[in-house]
């Protein structure tokens, strides 16, 4: 199964660019919710996220609503009705997309990559030959480059690396920042080992 970088981008989501704000109880973000109008919100523990959930239960909730709810939210998962759910997540996904591609470009900064990033353009740009570009960037050679895709990495790659000493700077964390900071999407081979003729 290949799992998309946006699925773990909360790993990078660290405490150090969260404002004090961020840090509140599941009650506090439930208030700053329904104050955004749309009530009643309470709070459940989800046993399988091991984590509180806000439940709104409103179904007649604008666009307007549902970023104000987001952000009231801060960090904690929101359920809403179904018919209103598919709206929410693409607004959180957004958001969460924009934080993700400016904290990207600050690392490439930090790192001395950001004026010699390769452009992407979804559609228009060989992929293969932009992970080529990408992997010789971060040092990471054979990255992209696998039997899944070039939006794939590479499972006998990402083992070799998945003990680094320090991968919040290594060619992972590069790669990532990469992605994130051109929109070129990749993903992960999930533990089954899905295969290009599998269907999956």
């Amino acid at each position: 199964m290949l799992m998309p970088v946006i699925l773990i981008a909360t790993a990078q989501l660290t405490t150090s660019f969260l404002t004090s704000d961020d840090r509140m109880t599941p009650q506090i973000a439930a208030r700053r919710v329904g104050a955004c109008g749309a009530r009643p919100v309470t709070v459940r523990f989800d046993t399988d996220l091991d984590s509180d959930v806000l439940v709104v239960g409103a179904t007649a909730i604008s666009d307007r609503q549902l970023a104000c709810i987001d952000k009231g939210a801060s960090f904690y998962d929101v359920e809403l009705p179904p018919s209103v759910q598919p709206r929410f997540d693409g607004i959180r996904e957004a958001r969460y997309a924009a934080l993700m591609a400016s904290e990207a470009r600050k690392w490439l900064k930090t790192h001395n990559l950001l004026d010699r990033l390769p452009k992407h353009e979804s559609g228009l740009t060989d992929d293969a030959a932009f992970g080529r570009e990408v992997e010789a960037l971060c040092g990471a050679d054979q990255a992209l480059q696998s039997r899944y895709s070039a939006h794939a990495l590479n499972p006998e790659w990402a083992m070799q690396h998945a003990t680094d000493v320090r991968p919040e700077n290594g060619p992972l964390a590069c790669l990532l920042n990469v992605a994130w900071a051109t929109g070129f999407k990749i993903g992960f081979i999930g533990n089954e080992r899905a295969s290009p003729s599998n269907g999956r």
